[in-house]
């Protein structure tokens, strides 16, 4: 079997393990025109004069200016920025659409697996576009140190792990001590000052704004802002509870100066997530790696978007804010222990794939022919 992926730079070690049996496909638009002519592709002027103004990618690159309208707000929406970058992005999509197809077609569907990383934005989601039964396997950071997610269906809230409690319940038993004793450990790109907290608080982890778990799976909270906004509408009306936000370490523009302070929300950006975790009465998330890490910390987890632990009797999930107000104010509840066991140890003995993008091991592209003849 050989593997096909893209030219991204969190992927190069794929292509570094068995070099003969990756394809890897460099995606800046000279490349792809001098693959399409290496292919004897026809027409290529046309495709390209044609590619610049393709309607078809409009919903292909809708992820990429998402992104950089959320990262670059002043910039982005600047006419003369945005412009060419739209521009370009469409024509990139549309000739890659083809070269895949052309690829694809030189190879039989059982003798060839794409490789894609995350799969929620272009270049990568422009496999799917692409009418074939090639296997496809989407790869993205796993949910504890070292791992990765590999999943023929998708990543995250896309991934195929069963979201009913009794899957997990028929495994074989897992004890503690066959579930991760590290969580991921994230560095900042802004210094914070360490922030000191009271004895009893909800934590809220925001996540990156331009993240497509939020722009893909998240139906009743779209931004962080309106994260933000609900958490003040809940601090007015439980004036007596504490409310601790930190913001993703990964993301540069705060929002912690942006609304009026109030003295029961607390921005604890330099703080240790895992303390933020351990220390929290109950944990609300939209569907963020952080709400997994409070699960293996003992902690009630809510959610408010679509999230692959989202399983009866381990997380509840609050669809709306009156679920939400009922849920905050059960405070005894707590996730079923045995499930809270059996779920941690499933994805850590079973679905995570132990490795990382950095350092791979050696095995790696056996590992995922094994997962595509599942």
């Amino acid at each position: 079997m050989k593997f096909l992926k893209f030219d991204r730079s969190v992927m190069r070690n794929f292509g570094m393990i068995e070099k003969n049996r990756v394809i890897t496909v460099r995606t800046n638009i000279l490349s792809i025109i001098i693959n399409l002519h290496r292919n004897k592709a026809p027409n290529i002027l046309s495709s390209v004069v044609f590619g610049i103004n393709d309607s078809s990618c409009s919903e292909l690159i809708a992820g990429n200016i998402y992104r950089k309208q959320v990262d670059y707000p002043k910039i982005f929406k600047l006419r003369l920025i945005n412009k060419p970058y739209i521009l370009y992005k469409t024509l990139q999509a549309s000739l890659l659409k083809r070269l895949l197809k052309i690829l694809a077609d030189n190879n039989k569907e059982d003798e060839l697996t794409f490789l894609i990383f995350n799969g929620s934005i272009s270049p990568d989601n422009i496999f799917d576009s692409i009418k074939t039964n090639h296997r496809r396997v989407y790869i993205e950071n796993g949910f504890f140190p070292n791992t990765l997610q590999i999943d023929c269906r998708g990543v995250n809230a896309a991934n195929s792990l069963p979201r009913e409690a009794g899957y997990y319940l028929s495994q074989p038993n897992y004890g503690v001590q066959d579930l991760p004793t590290k969580v991921q450990v994230r560095k900042l790109k802004l210094t914070y000052p360490f922030t000191p907290l009271p004895d009893d608080y909800i934590f809220f982890p925001f996540q990156i704004p331009s993240d497509q778990q939020i722009r893909v799976h998240s139906r009743w909270i779209k931004t962080m802002d309106d994260f933000m906004n609900l958490i003040i509408s809940f601090a007015a009306k439980y004036p007596d509870k504490n409310f601790v936000i930190k913001e993703h370490p990964s993301f540069k523009q705060s929002i912690a100066g942006k609304y009026p302070p109030r003295k029961n929300i607390l921005f604890a950006n330099g703080n240790s997530t895992e303390e933020l975790i351990k220390n929290a009465r109950l944990v609300i998330t939209l569907n963020s790696t952080v709400g997994i890490e409070a699960l293996l910390f003992g902690k009630p987890v809510i959610t408010l978007a679509d999230a692959c632990y989202n399983i009866d009797g381990l997380v509840r999930h609050a669809e709306n804010t009156k679920k939400l107000d009922e849920f905050i104010m059960d405070e005894g509840w707590l996730a079923d222990e045995r499930l809270r066991i059996q779920f941690l140890g499933y994805i850590w003995n079973q679905y995570l794939f132990h490795g990382c993008f950095n350092n791979l091991p050696s095995n790696t592209l056996l590992k995922i022919e094994d997962i595509v003849k599942m």
